[in-house]
This record gives structure tokens, C-alpha cells and sequence, in this order.
């Protein structure tokens, strides 16, 4: 009885999962009349791919496992890294330190990597702009970002864009800045860069452009996928509060 009850809540959620997400309805036949085994080919075909591919999952993964064990993380990363001092090893190594807050000991393992051939290894060069940023090291972070466009000029991730654009804000130069996520907006998934752009137009004083982008980031997510809403949760409540005249502009609205 006790697996039965379980196979019947994993078939609900699973459905659930297929509405949500707008999978292929004929799942649904597959998890009714195959119990259990229908289940774990739709989690196997069409749950996990998306989670490995989707950046937000991943983080939202990784947070989890950093929280219920923070050094879990460093610890398997220096005993890989005690085998090999390879630039493999050397990258996985700082990051997991720059996630665990130790950036500078994270800075001295790729500056450490740094030689000879894998003096631009791009590994190693994201996780040096990493570690910097996290240190608030933001003009090394862009010399360092500079530096990796120049070596390998088809090196291209979303996230070091997203490091680019937010180390070139915060080094206050603004303009470049927006320039770079107006062209990370066309490509990165999730809601944050778009967000961050409108976040930067406003800090220079370009409010109306950035009520601008917040509708728009607002008016999509609403045509977006329920599943895509509840990924992105935290920046399009970021987009709704920002878009929201503050008090004090709003009586002035109601007086006129």
C-alpha cells in the first residue's frame, strides 16, 4: 500500500509537471498506464536534461547543496586538485573558494596556474574574473574579461558577460556597461540580465528608459511558460517593484 501511495503522488506531480511546463501531452498516457517506470522515463527524458541546461536550476541547485554543506564543495575540490595541479583541477578549485567567500586564496590558485602555455588558458582566466569580482576587484575583473576576449575572441558565456557588464557598472563606467547588457539581453537565459540593464539605466538617471524595460521584461513574463515565472521569481518581483511609483510619486499622480 505504502508503494502505491507513493507511485500515485509521483504520477500527479508528474502531470502536474507536463501542464506546467507545456511538455508533449501524450506523457500523460505514458505516466497513467505505466505506473512508476512511466514516471522515471519522463524525469529521465524531460525533467533532468532541462535542469542541466536551465542556469538558474543549476544555481538554485547549487545553493541548496552550498547551504547543507558549504565546504563540501572546496573539500573535493582540493583533493582533485592535490592529485593534479592541472589547469582543470586549478579552475574547479578557485571556484568552488570563490563560492565559499575565499577569493583571494581563490586569485592565488589561478595566478599559480598561470604559466608557460596556460598563461590565457579561458578556464582559468573565468575563474581568475570570478574570484576578483567576488573580491570587489572590479577593474582587474574587466582587465581580466579584456584580456580573455582578446586570446580567444569566440570564448562566449552568459554568465562572464553578465560578470563584464556588472564589474564594468560597478568600476562606473556606465555607458559600456549598458552597451554590454543590451547585447546579453538578446541571449541570456532567465530574466536577470535584462533586469540588471534596467537597474543601471535608472542609477544614471534614465528612469523613463527603465520603466520602459521593466514593463517589457513584465509583459513577457506573462506570456512565458508558468515554469519560466517561477524560475525567475526573484527578478521579476525585483522588475515589479522597480516599475512601481514610490509613495511619494504616486500622491503626487492622484493630486494632478
Amino acid at each position: 500500500m505504502h508503494y502505491i501511495g507513493i507511485t500515485v503522488v509521483a504520477q500527479i506531480l508528474a502531470i502536474l509537471h507536463v501542464f506546467r511546463s507545456g511538455a508533449n501531452r501524450t506523457w500523460i498516457f505514458l505516466i497513467l498506464f505505466v505506473p512508476g517506470v512511466g514516471v522515471i522515463v519522463y524525469l529521465l527524458i524531460e525533467v533532468l536534461p532541462s535542469l542541466g541546461q536551465n542556469l538558474t536550476a543549476r544555481r538554485a541547485m547549487r545553493n541548496v547543496r552550498d547551504r547543507i554543506d558549504p565546504e563540501r564543495g572546496v573539500r573535493a575540490a582540493t583533493l582533485e586538485y592535490e592529485r593534479s595541479r592541472s589547469v582543470e583541477a586549478s579552475s574547479r578549485l578557485a571556484d568552488e573558494l570563490s563560492r565559499a567567500g575565499r577569493h583571494d586564496e581563490a586569485i592565488r590558485i589561478c595566478e599559480e596556474a598561470r604559466q608557460g602555455l596556460f598563461e590565457d588558458d579561458p578556464k582559468i582566466l573565468v575563474s581568475l574574473a570570478n574570484a576578483q569580482f567576488g573580491g570587489g576587484r572590479f577593474r582587474d575583473t574587466v582587465a581580466t574579461l579584456d584580456r580573455l576576449r582578446s586570446v580567444h575572441p569566440g570564448a562566449r558565456s552568459p554568465e562572464s558577460h553578465l560578470i563584464y557588464a556588472r564589474a564594468l557598472e560597478e568600476a562606473g563606467e556606465t555607458d559600456r556597461a549598458l552597451e554590454e547588457y543590451a547585447a546579453l539581453a538578446g541571449y541570456f537565459p532567465g530574466a536577470e540580465a535584462r533586469v540588471r540593464q534596467a537597474l543601471c539605466y535608472k542609477r544614471v538617471g534614465q528612469t523613463a528608459r527603465a520603466s520602459e524595460l521593466f514593463a517589457a521584461i513584465l509583459r513577457d513574463a506573462r506570456l512565458a511558460p508558468k515554469h519560466f515565472q517561477r524560475a525567475q521569481r526573484e527578478w521579476l518581483e525585483v522588475a515589479k517593484r522597480e516599475q512601481s511609483p514610490a509613495p511619494a510619486e504616486r500622491q503626487l499622480e492622484q493630486k494632478r
